[in-house]
């Protein structure tokens, strides 16, 4: 009898356990995908359109400066609600970096990234981008 109900106990707590690890790692994560606004007041028409599979985000970035076009593109990861990728400079402005990083986390409310870059020529500071469409 008491071999029957430590048994019985045993498969309770096993089933009970399964069923919420089930349950919390069923949480859906913010989906980042689409268009985004670069918010630094000192470029215009900035924008930037990232995606999202299975962790493996895409990256690409155009803005003007003083009218002329900058464009940069990355691939990097997403752990969690953030994001970290590599950037290169495909279409660069005289005396700017080429390649660099950037480290954003996404807002809880899932409408903001916001970060820091760090370029190759050193020079790092703060970044951000909100949720367009």
């Amino acid at each position: 009898m008491k071999t029957r109900l430590f048994l019985l106990f045993f498969v309770t707590a096993l089933f009970s356990n399964f069923g919420y690890s089930q349950k919390k790692s069923a949480s859906s994560k913010i989906d980042i995908n689409g268009v985004w606004e670069d918010v630094n007041p000192d470029v215009q028409n900035a924008v930037a359109i990232i995606s999202e599979q299975n962790g493996k985000v895409i990256f690409s970035h155009y803005l003007e400066w003083k009218g002329k076009k900058f464009v940069e593109s990355g691939i990097g990861k997403r752990i969690g609600n953030t994001i970290g990728y590599t950037v290169d400079v495909t279409l660069p402005i005289k005396g700017w970096a080429t390649a660099g990083t950037h480290t954003l986390t996404l807002s809880e409310d899932g409408n903001t990234l916001e970060g820091t870059f760090i370029d190759n020529k050193k020079r790092s500071g703060t970044i951000v981008f909100k949720r367009v469409r």
